[in-house]
């Protein structure tokens, strides 16, 4: 009964773990279209057996046109009013061929097989500075690996439909949840049960893996709510990070414990003895669009940086405009360097 009363301590008088989370949006600051996209799409149309000569800067102003119109008709992504993502992409398809080769000339799989194409890393690639900016974000990390905190998070905020993760996997990053981390007793007795297997500590229900690019994924389309309201941070705040700090102490304390140390329930009673400190956590958020991902970030009360790469973005759903008062970097490099003095002076702080 001891045991039990100390789990029941440790859930309702957890220990404060101040942290220091850096999100970043996805399409135009982690990856951008291997080709233009009126390109793909004219390369699918063919194999789906369009004929005819289509015009890329048509087919391109008909589905700017087109997406515009969709968006306002079923805000982010048809979200509670359509079935699914696909249902709204491929109205927005289909609106857009059928302005220049006419609706009955529209293959009943185009929208499908369009779909599917930009729901894998064959329509995208990594900006080159993503690795790099990963690596030295990994090293960043490691400097705070103690349970206890304090504790560097990344993550993915992004106006997207659930495809993002399949695209980021596809591009070769590995991206933790996008929902509340479960904490599940029966799973964890299971593990601490096989941990001669050494995978099995490094995994938490599935979700947390000390090897993430990104820790946890955020879409507009999965939050309800689209940047720049507040609510997709807020809501990505409050319902996953507080689990993040239970489930790297888990991870950390299975890989590194002998079976016949600890029990199951004294790692269940460490485990829940902590979770984030709001009071000490700060967030800052990195992306290509002003008034979405910068402008959003701060009237959210979070930091922000906005990328400004040298090359033109053509994405019709960017705002490029620019406050001359806004902090910008040019590169994920750059921003590294700025992330690194700004989490160490965080942690001097909130120690001090």
């Amino acid at each position: 009964m001891g045991k039990i009363r100390d789990i029941v301590h440790a859930l309702f008088n957890p220990r404060m773990v101040p942290a220091f989370v850096i999100s970043l949006d996805a399409l135009g600051t982690i990856y951008k279209f291997r080709e233009p996209i009126s390109k793909q799409y004219i390369r699918v149309a063919q194999e789906c057996g369009v004929r005819g000569s289509l015009d890329p800067a048509e087919l391109d102003k008909a589905f700017r046109s087109s997406f515009k119109h969709y968006n306002a008709e079923y805000p982010n992504y048809g979200k509670g009013q359509l079935e699914g993502p696909e249902e709204w992409w491929t109205k927005v398809v289909n609106q857009a061929f059928g302005d220049l080769v006419g609706q009955d000339k529209i293959p009943g799989e185009l929208g499908t097989k369009l779909y599917h194409h930009f729901s894998s890393g064959a329509a995208y690639k990594l900006y080159p500075d993503v690795q790099p900016f990963l690596q030295s974000i990994r090293a960043l990390k490691n400097r705070y690996e103690q349970p206890g905190g304090p504790l560097v998070l990344t993550g993915v905020v992004t106006n997207s439909d659930p495809r993002v993760r399949l695209v980021l996997q596809d591009l070769g990053l590995q991206i933790g949840p996008s929902e509340p981390v479960r904490f599940d007793v029966r799973s964890m007795h299971a593990r601490a049960s096989a941990r001669s297997d050494p995978m099995q500590a490094m995994v938490f229900e599935g979700f947390y893996n000390p090897r993430n690019d990104f820790d946890f994924l955020w879409t507009s389309y999965e939050s309800g709510h689209e940047k720049p309201d507040a609510r997709i941070w807020r809501s990505a705040k409050h319902s996953m990070l507080p689990m993040m700090p239970i489930a790297r102490a888990d991870v950390l304390y299975i890989a590194s414990t002998e079976p016949s140390q600890r029990s199951t329930v004294e790692a269940m009673r460490q485990n829940l003895d902590l979770t984030l400190d709001f009071r000490k956590l700060m967030w800052i958020h990195i992306g290509d669009d002003f008034s979405k991902d910068y402008v959003g970030a701060k009237e959210a009360e979070l930091n922000a940086l906005l990328l400004k790469r040298d090359e033109v973005s053509t994405l019709l759903h960017k705002d490029h405009a620019v406050d001359d008062d806004a902090e910008t970097v040019t590169s994920l490099g750059e921003a590294t360097m700025v992330l690194n003095m700004m989490a160490q002076e965080h942690f001097r702080e909130v120690r001090s």
